[in-house]
C-alpha cells in the first residue's frame, strides 16, 4: 500500500531538519510537536527510501600535514593534496571532489572562473556543485584538443563545470592551434572569440593543468604539434606547458614556432589571476609544477601525496 503523501512530507521534512539544518533529534521533536521516537523513524525512513544517502567526504581524504609542507616549500596560497587509499576512488576522482569543494568555497558572486583541458581539470569539473556565490561564469582557457565530446575537451570541461556550478558557460570554439598566424588573428577578432578572450580578463580564479614535455603531452599525443618537435621544444629548454604554452625551469614563456598559432591564454596573462590552481597528478609532472610556481603562472597546487612528496624533493625555487 503506497505511503500517504503526508506521511512522506513529514519524513522528507525531519531529514531536511536533521541533516541540512543540523538540528538535534530532541530539538525537532520540540518543534513539529512529534516524539524524539517518531523523529527516530522518519529518518530510518528517510534512509530506507533512499531520500538520504551518507557518504565519506572529500575533505577525509586530504592530508593536512602533507598540504602545510607543500605551501611552505613552494611558498604557496593554497594546497590540495590528497591520500591514495585503498578502496578510496580513483586518485582523479578523489582531488576533483576535493579540489571542487575549495574553489566552490572560495568564489564570490561576479566571479569568473577559468578553466583548461585535461583529465585532472574534468574530474573536478564533474564534481562540481552549485555554491552560495551567484552570477558566475566559467570560461575556457584554451581552445580544443581531441574529439569535442570527449570528457577532456577543454569546451565539455567547461561546460560541465558550469552545469554544476550553476554558471554561465564561455566556450572557445577553435582548435588550440590554427594552421598559421593569419588565421590566429582573424580568429581572434571574430565577436564570439574576441568576448571569450576578453573574459580572460576577469579571472578571479583559474584552473589548469600541467603537462611534462613528453609524447603524453595532450599536444603532442593528439596531434596538434608533430612528435617529431618534442625533442626540439625540449632543446629550447622547455620543461612544461601549460594551455598549450610552453615554459622553462624559471616558469618564463619558451619562445616556438606555434605562439602566434595558439589559441589561449597567454602565460603572462595568467601571472596576473588571483588564485591560479595546478591541477596535475603524477611525479613525473613534479618539475613542471614546480617551474610553474617558480615562474608565477601558478600559486596553488592541487595533487596527490606522490606528486606532492615528489615536488618537496626537489629546490624551491
Amino acid at each position: 500500500m503506497p505511503r500517504p503523501r503526508r506521511s512522506e512530507d513529514m519524513i522528507v521534512e525531519i531529514a531536511r531538519l536533521r541533516y541540512e539544518q543540523r538540528l538535534p533529534q530532541t530539538e525537532i521533536a520540540r518543534l513539529l510537536e512529534i516524539s524524539e521516537a517518531t523523529v527516530s523513524r522518519a529518518l530510518k525512513s528517510a534512509l530506507d527510501l533512499g531520500y538520504i544517502e551518507f557518504q565519506v567526504t572529500p575533505k577525509a581524504f586530504r592530508d593536512a600535514a602533507a598540504e602545510q609542507r607543500l605551501k611552505a616549500h613552494l611558498g604557496l596560497r593554497l594546497a590540495v593534496v590528497v591520500e591514495n587509499r585503498a578502496g578510496a576512488h580513483a586518485p582523479a576522482e578523489t582531488l576533483g571532489k576535493a579540489a571542487a569543494r575549495v574553489i566552490e568555497d572560495m568564489l564570490k558572486s561576479g566571479d569568473v572562473l577559468g578553466v583548461s583541458d585535461g583529465a585532472t581539470a574534468a574530474a573536478i569539473a564533474a564534481a562540481a556543485r552549485r555554491p552560495p556565490a551567484r552570477d558566475l561564469d566559467v570560461v575556457a582557457l584554451v581552445g580544443g584538443v581531441g574529439a569535442p565530446e570527449h570528457y577532456t575537451h577543454s569546451s565539455e570541461v567547461c561546460r560541465r563545470l558550469a552545469a554544476g556550478l550553476g554558471a554561465q558557460a564561455w566556450q572557445l570554439p577553435v582548435p588550440a592551434i590554427v594552421d598559421d598566424a593569419d588565421a590566429a588573428r582573424l580568429l581572434r577578432a571574430t565577436g564570439t572569440v574576441r568576448g571569450v578572450f576578453s573574459m580572460m580578463d576577469r579571472l578571479a580564479i583559474a584552473v589548469v593543468g600541467v603537462g611534462a614535455i613528453s609524447a603524453t603531452a595532450m599536444v603532442f599525443r593528439e596531434g596538434f604539434i608533430a612528435p617529431g618537435k618534442l625533442e626540439e621544444i625540449r632543446a629550447h629548454g622547455a620543461v612544461g606547458t601549460i594551455c598549450g604554452r610552453f615554459f622553462g625551469k624559471d616558469g618564463k614563456p619558451v619562445g616556438t614556432e606555434f605562439d602566434d598559432r595558439t589559441m589561449s591564454i597567454s602565460l603572462e596573462r595568467l601571472t596576473r589571476v588571483p588564485l591560479s590552481v595546478a591541477a596535475a597528478l603524477s611525479p613525473q609532472k613534479a618539475e613542471a609544477i614546480r617551474a610553474a610556481v617558480a615562474g608565477g603562472l601558478v600559486n596553488a597546487v592541487a595533487t596527490d601525496v606522490e606528486t606532492a612528496e615528489a615536488l618537496m624533493a626537489l629546490p624551491a625555487g
